[in-house]
């Protein structure tokens, strides 16, 4: 049974990984798992703003708090719980991947990818991480996560590439600024269009 946690308990748990106290978190996470019975990624499941639906991951990552995200990631017990907390929306459909990118905060960028966020996702809006960091200038995020991420584009250009030639000889509609999108990546160009940024 999921934990049950207070509005205090959650907004305490967002407030300590926002601002950067990992010792409040700490001790907030081990009394919430003491008295719930349950383990951290069960908490973290559930310590998400009613409203934003932002989590405590979105919190670390959205304000550069690596070291938060590292002891995060360290005390998921489930293997099947961390791609679902690494890749969790808010409702703008930003993962705190795409927080950690269009803010900058690359060593977060580094931590979240390594440990399997998913850049690809797209928000509301239809932006990945790799966008919504490019369309804030932050240059260092976009190369490295291109770099990282660099095959994986080119097999999706080469997929989207194959459905364009399908969808011209069956006379299906094909997006073809997705295909575009995608060939601009590989070369290191955007992967969007718009703007769509939130405050953290």
């Amino acid at each position: 049974m999921a934990p049950t946690l207070s509005e205090d308990d959650t907004d305490d748990l967002i407030y300590f990984a926002r601002a950067g106290e990992l010792g409040d978190l700490k001790e907030a996470l081990e009394g919430l798992c003491k008295r719930e019975g349950c383990e951290v990624d069960e908490v973290l499941g559930v310590a998400v703003d009613g409203e934003s639906k932002n989590g405590v991951l979105h919190m670390a990552a959205a304000n550069g708090h690596s070291d938060i995200i590292k002891h995060l990631l360290t005390t998921i017990s489930s293997s099947s719980s961390l791609p679902i907390l690494l890749n969790s929306r808010n409702a703008a459909g930003n993962t705190p991947l795409h927080w950690a990118a269009l803010n900058g905060h690359l060593t977060a960028v580094q931590v979240l990818v390594e440990a399997g966020a998913d850049p690809y996702i797209q928000n509301g809006v239809g932006h990945d991480a790799i966008y919504e960091a490019e369309v804030n200038d932050r240059n260092e995020a976009v190369e490295w996560m291109l770099k990282e991420g660099g095959e994986g584009l080119e097999e999706l250009a080469a997929a989207a590439a194959g459905e364009e030639e399908e969808g011209e000889g069956s006379g299906e509609a094909v997006d073809g600024e997705g295909v575009e999108g995608l060939k601009e990546a590989v070369e290191g160009l955007s992967v969007g269009k718009g703007k769509g940024k939130e405050e953290a």
